[in-house]
This record gives structure tokens, C-alpha cells and sequence, in this order.
């Protein structure tokens, strides 16, 4: 299989066609064993180990804490939902009967402006499965 060319370009096309999402100036997209997001301080930095932190996963995924920190710039592909449906989604459900139209994919899923994280819409099922890995979730409960 021939590796892809310019994964960090790519993954920003990606941001901005699938979410409209186009990242401040200051903060950048590299390529350092894997596509890593930060900003020329981060770059030189280790956190656990690594640069910066990871953008998204091998297959292009946003990962979590990416669209948790920079989700709020999304101009599409996000649903708004009330406190209730924030706080299901918030431990781990899914958000059952979301009619968000004929094609499936990512989703961010938004209370109040505030990033709750990932959904994988499923348009035959016109559902949203919960992304957030469990080790985020008691973060994200309180903050809601």
C-alpha cells in the first residue's frame, strides 16, 4: 500500500470541507509519527512524549480531543442539542431518533456553544452512535 503524500494538508482539507472548520493562524497541523495538531512553542516541546497531540487517527478520524478544542469553529456537520440530550451524550449514549438527512458521518454534537464531542451519524438508522472514548467522559459530564 503507497503511503499518502502531505497527510496534514490533507486532513485540513478535510476539516474545512466536512466541517467547515479553519484553524486560527497561530495553530498549525504537522506531521510527526502520525498528524499532530499545535503551534511553533508545542512543535518543540514533548507532551507525554509526543509533539503536540494527535489531530486525528491512522484512517483520518477526527480524534475527540481535537474536535473538543477546536469543534467550536465548525460551520456544518454539528447538531445543537439541549442540556438532557448533552449530559446522555456526555456518559456514553448515543442520541437516538436525529433525522440529519439522507448521507451518514462525523458529527460534532454542541450544548450552549460548548463541545460535547464526536458522534458517528448513521442515516439509515437516523441515529448518532457516541465516539468519546470513556476515559474522557467524566471531564466532559462536569463541565456541562
Amino acid at each position: 500500500m503507497a503511503a499518502i503524500k502531505h497527510k496534514e494538508r490533507n486532513f485540513q482539507r478535510y476539516l474545512e470541507n466536512h466541517f467547515g472548520i479553519t484553524l486560527p493562524s497561530d495553530i498549525s497541523l504537522f506531521y510527526d509519527d502520525g498528524v499532530r495538531i499545535g503551534n511553533s512553542e508545542v512543535k518543540r516541546s514533548d507532551i507525554h512524549g509526543d509533539k503536540g497531540y494527535a489531530a486525528c487517527d491512522a484512517g483520518f478520524n477526527p480524534t475527540n480531543s481535537f474536535v473538543q478544542n477546536f469543534g467550536h469553529f465548525a460551520t456544518k456537520n454539528f447538531i445543537e442539542v439541549d442540556e438532557a440530550k448533552a449530559k446522555e451524550f456526555a456518559v456514553g449514549r448515543g442520541l437516538p431518533k436525529m433525522a440529519l438527512g439522507e448521507k451518514g458521518g462525523f458529527v460534532i454534537v454542541k450544548h450552549k456553544g460548548f463541545v460535547v464531542g464526536l458522534g458517528q451519524y448513521d442515516a439509515k438508522e437516523k441515529k448518532i452512535k457516541n465516539l468519546i472514548p470513556e476515559k474522557r467522559r467524566r471531564k466532559i459530564i462536569n463541565s456541562i
